[in-house]
């Protein structure tokens, strides 16, 4: 980019006379993380002057205050700047990206081997249920749905605490349910989220624990709104359902310092699906959240979050119980310094915690009790606590290279019980007096500890070759304070246990003008959860069979190796990815009839085989594929598809819980203000199922949504949406199965059939 640079700065100076007046200085800095920006090209059309920020972003041109200057870097938002004054510091904002897959693009000696998914705006227009549903258009994931809030993503065949979720890089909330119905992605505001990051395998270890991959949602600050004052409300409608969002923001930017408040209300209903059905799945919510950051000096800056979420009458379709309360906070604190030396360029502090509260109940004040409710009267209040932290110093001993040192560190607190009273006698229908009273552990009040150290380094070997490898430590220690005296008697006294991880990659990248390859390999490592350790004979599965918990599971290792290859053109994009693992101790639950069968879980149900978890050896291949193509001026059309096989090899059969072969295929009109997309997913039929895990084959489906929207002004946006258009009746393969209507009890729990949805936004 130098040479082209050199050139055209030749071309400039040939053909304009000199300037001589007073000299601006300044530093160009990204106005997302204040890293400075190199090689911005800085131009004063006014008097035909021109110049180019050095490696730190400083730079110097010909200039008198009150002049505007341009500033151009193919990576950022072309900006125009009116001098204030003879030192100025500019921020640049980085460019938008409207392709649904694209190889991030910061610098690229610090880029990881992974993707950057920008939130795609056909969202507008649909009511989000909770942040899963950002990741239902994204190519490569599947969702797991139990309820209208219990859905989580999974990537290929990572799911669960398979995928290290983080907020903004080091925060993380985890489910109190044993049953995951307050999932992760339950418990923060979908709107807020500005984009979501992704590491499509072990190739870094700058986040924690990452045994398949990352994703990073990157929630909005305040200083992205710029300097000032500023507002948002927004609302919308869903008719399948009765669905209402309202959500709205303030945020006040100064030099120094920024502040936004935001909150939200979700008032969801049942709604129907293709075939007619009414799917119980209601609930409310109502969340708030408090942004603040503080800037002494353009060094150093301090940031604090402080998000409270409240849920009430949650309806859960696929699980025993249902929610009538999901209370949920995240507090955290950052701080940031840059340039503290030469070699130095930045320091990193962070600092989080989050408690998560939450009841179960089959009818205890719920507005709609289950069935067998007050026969039977269970209620489970269960809680979680996680605390962590991170520090991180960049460290550059070269132009061309940056390398990480950092610690972390994670403490997991869980615990409940549960208490069932029987009034009624399940054998004659007589009620017994006085009633039977039964209590059970969830958790065992066990934690979790888990203290990392790693290295990371990127840095450039050639013109166009970029290398990148790294590795990390995790000592963790785990202990249940009081463990259930069925799960010592299967397994016999339960001491804590101390188990150390190790994870690392190396990693080659070759960008050249449009071209970019790049080939990975990676070992990450994945210590047990807390379900996979001690719980003992709960339900937390897709059907009615307990689990059991091995408080002597092993390490889980993936061994991946993946190469990618891009392409991009002035009117297309084209990117692919074949990859294979293999696992060693792979986590998976197995049916073990030899442990006895169970009541049934909670709120009854046939007697049946408990799943056990075991490690076993496994592995898996496949390959995504992506491509967008724009063709005349406003239309857009792209397509992805995503395959995967995978295979328990301990017992010869497909592992369980794998999506099937899917993928999108859309058209999207853009005139000005106004867009309108048509978008249709197909999937194909699972034949790939485990029959140790209990599972069956899934039928395929095909459905069509289409969306608009339209800008009127500067501070309106509006949009519309038909969803699944041909009412197609259809459930994805990792759905549940229902659990709380007798008549349909057995039955998957369906997607909403057709669906019409109205928005609305208003901001200054």
């Amino acid at each position: 980019m130098k040479t082209y640079i050199s050139i055209f700065i030749g071309l400039w100076y040939g053909m304009t006379f000199m300037y001589a007046q007073k000299q601006v200085t300044g530093k160009i800095i990204d106005a997302n993380n204040r890293f400075p920006i190199p090689d911005v090209l800085i131009l004063n059309n006014q008097h035909r002057q021109i110049g180019i920020s050095d490696a730190e972003g400083n730079f110097t041109i010909a200039s008198r205050v009150g002049d505007t200057i341009i500033l151009v870097h193919d990576q950022y938002v072309t900006q125009y700047e009116k001098i204030s004054s003879s030192e100025t510091v500019i921020r640049l904002q980085p460019k938008p990206v409207e392709l649904h897959t694209v190889i991030i693009t910061t610098e690229p000696v610090k880029e990881s081997v992974h993707s950057q998914i920008i939130k795609d705006k056909s969202k507008t227009g649909s009511q989000l249920r909770n942040a899963a549903d950002l990741f239902k258009d994204i190519p490569g994931f599947y969702i797991q749905k139990r309820s209208n809030t219990s859905m989580e993503p999974s990537l290929r065949s990572f799911k669960y605490e398979q995928m290290n979720i983080r907020y903004n890089g080091s925060s993380k909330l985890v489910n109190a349910c044993p049953n995951r119905m307050d999932p992760v992605t339950a418990h923060i505001m979908p709107e807020e989220v500005k984009k979501i990051e992704i590491i499509k395998g072990p190739y870094s270890v700058r986040f924690g624990q990452t045994f398949g991959s990352v994703v990073n949602m990157v929630t909005r600050q305040p200083e992205d709104y710029g300097p000032g004052m500023h507002g948002v409300m927004e609302t919308g409608y869903e008719i399948n359902g009765n669905n209402k969002m309202t959500r709205g923001e303030w945020v006040y930017v100064r030099e120094k310092y920024a502040v936004g408040v935001e909150g939200e209300y979700r008032d969801f209903g049942d709604y129907t699906d293709g075939e007619g059905i009414v799917t119980p799945a209601g609930f409310k919510t109502v969340s708030y959240g408090m942004k603040t950051t503080y800037s002494p000096n353009e060094k150093r800056k301090v940031y604090a979050h402080w998000y409270q979420k409240f849920g009430r009458d949650i309806k859960h379709a696929g699980l025993p119980m249902d929610s009538p309360k999901d209370d949920s906070y995240l507090l955290s604190l950052q701080y940031v310094e840059h340039a503290l030396g030469e070699k130095w360029p930045s320091l990193t502090i962070k600092a989080y915690t989050s408690y998560v509260d939450h009841l179960m109940t089959n009818g205890y004040e719920m507005d709609e009790p289950r069935p067998n409710y007050p026969a039977m009267d269970a209620r489970t209040p269960v809680w979680a606590r996680t605390s962590g932290g991170k520090a991180e110093l960049e460290w550059k001993p070269r132009k061309n290279w940056s390398v990480f040192w950092g610690t972390d560190m994670e403490i997991i607190q869980r615990d409940g019980e549960k208490t069932v009273v029987v009034n009624i006698n399940p054998n004659t229908g007589q009620p017994l007096n006085p009633p039977m009273i039964k209590k059970f552990s969830v958790w065992q009040n066990a934690q979790i500890n888990d203290f990392g150290f790693y290295s990371e380094a990127h840095f450039q070997a050639g013109k166009h070759l970029f290398v990148s490898f790294g590795g990390r430590l995790d000592a963790v220690y785990s202990f249940a304070r009081h463990p259930d005296p069925g799960l010592e008697q299967i397994y016999g006294q339960i001491e804590p246990q101390t188990q150390l991880a190790w994870s690392g990659f190396s990693a080659l990248k070759h960008k050249k003008n449009s071209r970019k390859w790049e080939i990975a390999l990676g070992a990450g490592t994945r210590t047990p959860s807390m379900a996979e350790r001690y719980i003992y004979r709960f339900t937390i599965g897709e059907d009615a069979r307990e689990y059991i918990g091995n408080p002597f599971l092993k390490p889980e290792t993936n061994f991946q190796l993946e190469t990618g290859w891009k392409k991009t053109g002035k009117n297309f994009s084209l990117t692919w990815d074949v990859f294979a693992s293999y696992f060693h101790n792979y986590i998976t639950a197995v049916i073990t009839p030899s442990l006895g069968s169970g009541s049934g879980g909670c709120g009854g149900g046939p007697a049946m085989a408990p799943r056990q978890f075991k490690n076993v050896e496994a592995f898996q291949y496949g390959f995504d594929v992506a491509l967008a193509y724009k063709f005349y001026d406003n239309w857009k059309i792209f397509a992805d598809f995503s395959y995967l096989k995978a295979r328990n090899l301990s017992l010869d059969e497909p592992l369980a819980q794998v999506m099937p072969p899917f993928g999108h295929l859309g058209v999207k009109y853009t005139h000005q203000n106004f867009w309108v997309e048509g978008r249709t997913e197909w999937v194909s039929r699972q034949n790939d199922f485990s029959p140790s895990f209990g599972e069956t084959p899934t039928p395929g489906h095909v459905k069509f949504d289409l969306r608009s929207g339209w800008k009127p002004s500067t501070h309106w946006s509006l949009g519309m949406a038909v969803l699944n258009i041909t009412d197609e009746a259809y459930y994805n393969h990792m759905s549940f199965y229902f659990r709380n209507q007798p008549q349909y009890n057995g039955r998957r729990i369906y997607e909403p059939g057709r669906s019409f949805n109205f928005y609305i936004k208003y901001q200054f």
